[in-house]
């Protein structure tokens, strides 16, 4: 029954994003090109330093397209399942004191968590360019696809996508407990992947290769998973290391928000008003 309800709502938030595309077409599109161009001059910025000297960090210039064109959908499975409403930015929901408005409802708040920012029209920009870009770094790279590498792929670009919400959701629990100070927080914790999940570690020593990858792992965005997919031994760390940090963080993340929603239920936030905030 809850799958059921789960694929309504998705239905119905995609119907709300499809309708303000058909409402405001231009002021949609000019969000969706806006995000594209951000991410194509990270992405332009790293390749020409890719052909400039040769590579980055190991990598040839096929290679980092790939890997660029991998960080470039994970990214966009983040963006089309919860850029919508906050939900990314989850600190703004908790800080500003406006999760009374999803305690209330009759929906349980890992749904509409989970439901209420997805937006397939305009969040979907980043999947629909990095798809081909990957597809012509994995022609350019000449790599055999199987039916398990696409399997291996798959389940990769959902493990780097969790790693990164489940690291913003952990930092972002601070705003329970400090609203007006963390209300951005999720925005900071956001910008620690940033521009650098496009950039190779390979030539970093091997304790900040792997701090990069566990305590803050930004390696896991794309760089680890895109090395291992090309058959690569990333610094030597085990292949499951994206689906154990992926797990470790969720749970870790799960945990927070629970302290953090009990917390609340019983403080409130004291900067709520009848305006929904501040």
């Amino acid at each position: 029954m809850n799958v059921l309800f789960l694929f309504r709502l998705w239905r119905q938030y995609a119907k709300m994003d499809l309708l303000w595309f058909l409402r405001d077409m231009r002021y949609c599109l000019m969000w969706v090109a806006s995000e594209l161009v951000a991410t194509l001059t990270a992405i332009s910025t790293t390749l020409l330093l890719c052909v400039r000297f040769g590579g980055i960090g190991g990598m040839s210039f096929d290679q980092m397209l790939f890997m660029c064109s991998y960080a470039m959908v994970s990214d966009g499975i983040i963006v089309a399942f919860f850029g919508g409403y906050n939900i990314l930015h989850i600190s703004r929901i908790i800080g500003r004191g406006q999760l009374d408005h999803m305690l209330i409802q009759p929906v349980p708040i890992w749904m509409q968590l989970l439901t209420q920012g997805f937006s397939p029209v305009s969040g979907n920009g980043k999947v629909l360019l990095g798809i081909p870009l990957l597809c012509v770094a994995v022609s350019r790279l000449q790599l055999t696809v199987t039916p398990v590498w696409v399997l291996r792929l798959l389940s990769s670009l959902v493990c780097s996508s969790t790693v990164i919400l489940a690291f913003t959701y952990i930092i972002s629990c601070s705003a329970f407990f400090a609203p007006v100070a963390a209300e951005e927080i999720s925005g900071k914790a956001l910008d620690l992947f940033g521009e650098t999940k496009y950039f190779s570690l390979g030539g970093l020593p091997s304790a900040g290769i792997t701090a990069l990858c566990t305590v803050l792992p930004v390696g896991l965005a794309a760089w680890f998973p895109a090395n291992v997919l090309l058959g690569q031994a990333p610094a030597g760390l085990p292949a499951i290391l994206l689906l154990i940090v992926a797990a470790v963080m969720l749970i870790i993340a799960n945990i927070l928000f629970k302290k953090g929603i009990h917390f609340y239920e019983k403080n409130g936030s004291n900067r709520y008003s009848g305006f929904g905030a501040r």
